[in-house]
């Protein structure tokens, strides 16, 4: 019985030990550059809230910053444990992901005209347009699917805006933050008009993570520490400096 009783002892004991070293690990974030929102290693929103979230959770991490494609693809060849900010037309229909069960947000896109010229509300609305969009980022499929809308696709968002006030494009299709901070940083806010009641589509974004036992442990961590995030006000605060 003495035998028994050590060996459940030093086996809860292991068990804790293992635990806890999980719990602590280092979690490699796979993640792309978006204006304002993810900058570097160290200044973006999205950067803030993962750091935030992280120290709740109690585990050191490591942030790749790479292009869209090859984040997404690095994530897909297990080179990071997990992918942010994920949205589900990222991944082919035969990958296998866990998602947050907290989301981050809701991707919502709009259409950006010329002032003076009229407000489009749906797809349909630019249906034979030339439509500018972005390299890398994750537009909705009844939108990228549809064969009566003429693409034009630049590497950045500023490269859109000079585009759209040069007339070389009729409507630029992007998120509403970073669009709006493009047009900004461009200094054509007071050129350009969109109907920041109608988005032309939204997604919910999100943590990816790899489908197994470690995947789904970060998962839980991730999106208990998001709630409490959440709940206490903090994630508010820091999703208010992307406003």
């Amino acid at each position: 019985m003495k035998f028994l009783k050590a060996f459940v002892y030093i086996s809860m004991a292991a068990i804790f030990v293992v635990t806890t070293a999980n719990a602590v690990e280092k979690v490699t974030f796979a993640t792309f550059p978006i204006p304002l929102m993810v900058v570097d290693e160290n200044t973006g929103v999205f950067i803030e809230l993962v750091k935030t979230i992280s120290s709740r959770a109690g585990f050191e991490i490591s942030i790749q910053i790479t292009p869209p494609v090859r984040t997404v693809s690095n994530f897909a060849n297990n080179k990071a444990e997990v992918l942010f900010p994920a949205i589900d037309v990222f991944f082919p229909p035969d990958q296998k992901y866990l998602k947050s069960s907290e989301i981050i947000y809701v991707k919502t896109d709009f259409i950006f005209t010329r002032k003076g010229d009229p407000l489009f509300k749906t797809i349909n609305d630019i249906e034979g347009k030339k439509v500018g969009i972005t390299r890398g980022y994750p537009y909705a499929k009844a939108l990228m699917e549809n064969k009566s809308i003429i693409f034009d696709i630049a590497n950045g968002d500023e490269i859109n805006v000079r585009k759209l006030m040069a007339k070389r494009i009729d409507v630029f299709v992007v998120e509403e933050k970073s669009g709006l901070k493009a047009f900004e940083d461009e200094g054509q806010l007071d050129q350009m008009h969109y109907d920041a009641t109608s988005p032309v589509s939204k997604q919910d974004v999100f943590f990816a993570f790899q489908a197994d036992a470690r995947g789904k442990q970060l998962e839980q961590l991730i999106s208990k520490a998001l709630l409490e995030l959440k709940k206490d006000g903090t994630f508010g605060k820091i999703m208010a400096k992307a406003q």
